[in-house]
């Protein structure tokens, strides 16, 4: 593209050799880093510095492209646009390059372009493949790379014009797609929005103006260009020179001025460089436009090209440093993902005993720290094993304090009602022993229930935390941590069965009432002690013949009754006490020896041979959407070291 004589713009580039050269060593290492990071496919994860073009349907923008590009872009009526294309222009000596590049159906096609005028065939044809013939529009990126030495440095992404009515063969809400699309790219704060707008129409109905305001309200991020100046009808040039001038629709980048190819330029084959003298000379002559394009900041498309090379290095450098933080960032989260994603599954055999063994071993060791409650790395809090039995044991103990408190409060009725029902040719103070006994035992037998309860939930946990735990180191196996929840179920059950026996007999012993004298005679002394007798109480004490004898004498005066209910009351708190602190300790200690020790040690014996003896080819059956998953999140830590590389070798 060859210079106009519009003046020396300070937005424009230089045109001398030696000052070319050094505005292309300031611009140009910015432009390529952005541009390599975009090819190795960063855009993906982080928002990278653009120039997103828009306007409505026929607001000249495929013109104003094909001004900056030197390339022939496909024009006509509807849509023309039907994917955003990054139209990459570097700026290099020596003869034209193009290729063109985008993905389709899981591969790539890069296609080498020999001339300018084939670019739009080619976009065509691109097009063709993404969104197939039904005239819709697809948000797959195609790429676009001109270098020639015509070209401003300058990377843009054209975008589909705004439709506001369907064609025939479109879909209903083509509109919708179109602005949704087109939000996609302009909603980012890392982009500078490249409104296009005809002189011809009145700017308050265009739409793709309004998009840009709902997205950048105080324009800082917006640069309009006015087209179509030679269309306006005469007399309206005033209206289009205010709208220049920033005095209608205010813009922080304000407006560029520009007349492009018509229709019938391109059809007489006007290149590109004698467009570029008319639309000088054009400006130069307008009897309103002149004297804004003699100041050389407002008009022409080699001021729009030097100006938006200018806006975009501004661009990428204010916002490099968030974008290498952002970056470095991402790297982060990428790797933590693959790495709680584990290994890959070697192919050679003894690699994949290695892998499984490992693995194997490392639930092992999860296992028994969770058991011991030393767990070997960091796991939610709802995995926190030991934390959530010994919650279950002291439920336990509140169940025992409550039997207690409801047992003592009725305590007396219990016993007298068992007196009266009982007494037969006794004198009084002769209280059975079996009535203690029988006493004693009815009560114990009722905490059985809340033992039993405490071992059930205590082995829901247990299942439930190692398998939650098995899904979580085999969650890519899904065979093996099939096999390994089946043994953790079984074992479980296994070991609940002879907890229960454990504790049914613990019970059937408890039947038996007995404690060591000496243990019976201290809680029976504290008994007295708490009812703050006034005389010297001793034990009652039953003699073989079941008949109780005293080694004291009861200073009180009470009646026989009473005083029957005061001995036996005082026997049995004193011997549930002891029987309470018994059980208290031993139900937990069944739990946990065998919910907890003895299932560790059977569950890892079970695991470590199944690793051993299990066909390997089941086993590491790795899930396919595993797989996918895991191949996609390495692909994305490699393209991020290699951005992250990028970024650091620029700087």
């Amino acid at each position: 593209m060859e210079p106009s004589d519009s003046g020396n713009s300070s937005c424009a580039a230089p045109q001398g050799t030696s000052l070319v050269h050094s505005f292309d060593r300031k611009v140009r290492p910015y432009i390529d880093l952005i541009d390599t990071l975009r090819y190795l496919g960063v855009d993906q994860d982080v928002g990278l510095p653009a120039v997103a073009v828009i306007g409505d349907q026929s607001s000249g923008k495929s013109s104003v492209l094909e001004a900056l590009s030197g390339v022939q872009l496909p024009r006509g009526s509807g849509i023309v646009t039907r994917c955003p294309l990054a139209l990459k222009l570097k700026r290099a000596p020596g003869p034209w390059h193009g290729r063109i590049k985008y993905r389709v159906q899981g591969r790539t096609v890069n296609t080498k372009l020999d001339t300018p005028e084939s670019v739009g065939d080619a976009v065509l044809q691109a097009q063709s493949e993404l969104t197939g013939d039904d005239l819709g529009v697809s948000k797959s990126l195609i790429e676009l790379e001109v270098t020639s030495d015509s070209v401003p440095d300058l990377t843009l992404i054209d975008l589909p014009g705004i439709a506001r009515v369907a064609l025939a063969g479109q879909a209903v809400d083509i509109e919708t797609q179109i602005k949704d699309l087109i939000r996609d790219h302009i909603g980012r704060q890392e982009t500078i929005n490249l409104v296009v707008i005809p002189c011809n129409v009145d700017i308050a109905t265009t739409e793709a103006l309004k998009m840009a305001q709902a997205v950048d309200p105080t324009g800082v991020r917006t640069l309009g260009v006015l087209t179509k100046p030679d269309l306006m009808d005469e007399g309206t040039e005033r209206n289009a020179l205010r709208i220049l001038q920033n005095q209608v629709f205010p813009l922080s980048k304000g407006y560029v001025l520009v007349k492009c190819r018509s229709q019938r330029d391109v059809e007489a084959h006007q290149t590109l460089a004698e467009a570029s003298r008319v639309e000088a000379a054009f400006f130069k002559k307008h009897p309103v436009f002149c004297h804004v394009h003699n100041g050389g900041k407002l008009t022409t498309t080699t001021v729009l090209a030097a100006k938006l090379t200018e806006e975009l290095v501004d661009n990428i450098k204010r916002t490099l440093p968030k974008l290498r933080k952002d970056l470095a960032e991402k790297l982060r989260e990428a790797c933590a993902e693959l790495e709680s994603q584990g290994e890959s599954i070697p192919d050679d055999a003894r690699a994949k005993q290695l892998f499984i063994n490992a693995r194997v071993m490392r639930y092992n060791d999860d296992v028994r720290g969770l058991a011991r409650g030393e767990p070997s790395r960091n796991l939610p809090r709802n995995m926190m094993l030991y934390t959530l039995v010994r919650e279950h044991f002291r439920t336990w103990l509140k169940d025992l304090k409550r039997a207690q408190d409801a047992w003592l409060e009725e305590l007396d009725n219990l016993i007298r009602e068992y007196i009266d029902n009982r007494s037969g040719r006794e004198l009084p103070g002769f209280v059975s022993y079996h009535a203690f006994e029988n006493l004693a035992r009815v009560h114990v037998q009722r905490l059985e229930k809340p033992a039993l309860n405490v071992l059930a939930v205590t082995c829901w946990s247990v299942q439930d935390v190692f398998m939650r735990l098995a899904d979580d180191v085999f969650k890519f196996l899904p065979e093996f941590n099939r096999l390994v929840k089946a043994k953790v179920g079984a074992q479980v059950q296994g070991q609940e069965q002879k907890a229960r026996v454990l504790i049914v007999t613990l019970f059937r012993m408890e039947s038996m009432v007995y404690t060591q004298d000496m243990l019976y005679q201290n809680s029976l002394r504290e008994e007295h002690q708490q009812d703050h007798e006034v005389t010297e109480v001793t034990p009652f004490i039953f003699n073989s013949n079941n008949h109780p004898k005293s080694k004291g004498k009861r200073l009180l005066d009470v009646s026989s009754l009473d005083e029957d209910l005061d001995v036996m009351n005082k026997h049995l708190r004193s011997y549930f006490k002891i029987a309470l602190m018994r059980l208290m300790d031993m139900v937990p200690m069944v739990v946990r020896f065998n919910m907890l020790d003895e299932l560790v040690v059977a569950l890892g014996a079970e695991l470590t041979a199944l690793a051993q003896e299990g066909n390997l080819a089941e086993l590491l059956c790795e899930d396919e959407d595993a797989m996918e998953k895991r191949r996609m999140v390495m692909e994305r830590v490699e393209r991020l070291h290699k951005a992250c590389a990028t970024i650091e070798n620029k700087l």
